[in-house]
């Protein structure tokens, strides 16, 4: 009895179908600000490529935007501003038109402002979304434990 690699339905196909529907299409992880890496983003095959990338500090996020990745990623390397603050960089590629916008608003908004310190803005409003108010903003009392260890017992010998 024969029983087929793949099937509709296992882990490996429903993995490759909710890739190839997904948002991220190519992506780059923390790769260094080095002349190849840079020429490789700048080559051919990746040079219009639109979405979301990230600035590091070693591995703290100081900036994040959007747009084509290429040029962006080239702009902030010779801004003498901002080129001294990071040295690896990650980029996302959207396969989703539009959605970059909204990507990039998340990410700012779930990061707090300090870590992402060369930002000047906080992330826009989301445009599909509908802000849903709390009913309440009162704080909870906490009672938190008692710290230390208690007291110390010696033991005899």
């Amino acid at each position: 009895m024969h029983i087929p690699e793949f099937r509709i339905g296992t882990p490996a196909n429903m993995a490759r179908d909710k890739t190839k529907n997904g948002i991220v299409g190519r992506y780059g992880k923390l790769w260094t600000r080095v002349p190849e890496n840079l020429k490789k983003l700048a080559g051919k095959a990746l040079r219009d490529v639109t979405g979301v990338y990230v600035l590091y500090n070693g591995t703290m996020p100081v900036y994040i935007g959007r747009g084509k990745i290429s040029p962006q990623i080239h702009r902030h390397d010779s801004n003498r501003k901002k080129n001294q603050f990071w040295e690896h960089f990650s980029w996302y590629e959207i396969t989703v038109k539009g959605l970059d916008k909204e990507i990039e608003s998340l990410l700012l908004r779930l990061l707090p402002f300090y870590v992402r310190s060369l930002n000047r803005k906080g992330g826009d409003s989301f445009a599909s979304g509908k802000k849903i108010i709390a009913p309440s903003l009162e704080p909870i009392s906490d009672r938190w434990p008692k710290g230390g260890a208690g007291k110390k017992r010696h033991r005899k010998l």
